[in-house]
């Protein structure tokens, strides 16, 4: 299993605190569907409780989900219009069927050597041209939060060369910093890229 099972018990464990945390539409989210066509076939890539899969549902596209944790499965099934099913990120294996894929925020619970094989896969599974949007906590090394869930920081540079390796052209892109979970403040960044024709 490329996830750390002690962060997929965790988010079984918290998966109504992490939901009221998530409320609202974030304005990446917004942008996303705008880059989109109308009526396209989108993946949301980690989808936690579905909630960004269920946004989109709302505008019009067909949209799936898969996430690790059985919990945030089980919530995400229950928003109309949303196609959701448990599995980890080596068992994804699409191809060249989405308009768009949403990876907000769950890479980075990824091991750092298997991130490029990852991208490689999610580039496989867009179309030619569709839009990647890719979020992760900026920094360096892996650690765990007060919650014990295990991240993998990245450097700007360093998300750039993956996706250029991987088939994607940079885009656009958004930083911040925001609370989470545990309630300590993270620099991130989130990617809008393009799969290259």
């Amino acid at each position: 299993m490329t996830i750390d099972p002690q962060t997929i018990a965790i988010y079984d464990e918290k998966t109504v605190e992490y939901v009221t945390l998530t409320e609202g539409v974030p304005h990446d989210l917004v942008r996303f569907h705008e880059y989109l066509p109308s009526s396209a076939r989108i993946l949301d890539y980690g989808c936690g409780p579905g909630t960004s899969a269920a946004y989109l549902a709302k505008q019009g596209h067909i949209a799936d989900a898969f996430d690790a944790s059985e919990k945030m499965i089980a919530y995400a099934q229950n928003h109309s219009g949303v196609t959701a099913w448990q599995a980890t990120f080596d068992q994804f294996n699409a191809q060249d069927i989405y308009d768009g894929i949403w990876a907000s925020f769950s890479l980075l619970h990824a091991a750092r050597e298997d991130i490029p094989t990852f991208l490689q896969n999610i580039r496989s599974a867009v179309k030619s041209g569709g839009v990647l949007y890719i979020a992760m906590k900026l920094g360096s090394g892996r650690h765990r939060d007060d919650l014990q869930r295990l991240y993998t920081y990245v450097s700007e540079a360093e998300l750039q060369s993956w996706l250029s390796d991987t088939g994607f052209d940079w885009t656009d892109h958004t930083t911040g910093e925001t609370p989470g979970l545990d309630g300590s403040m993270s620099a991130w960044i989130g990617v809008f890229a393009r799969a290259r024709t």
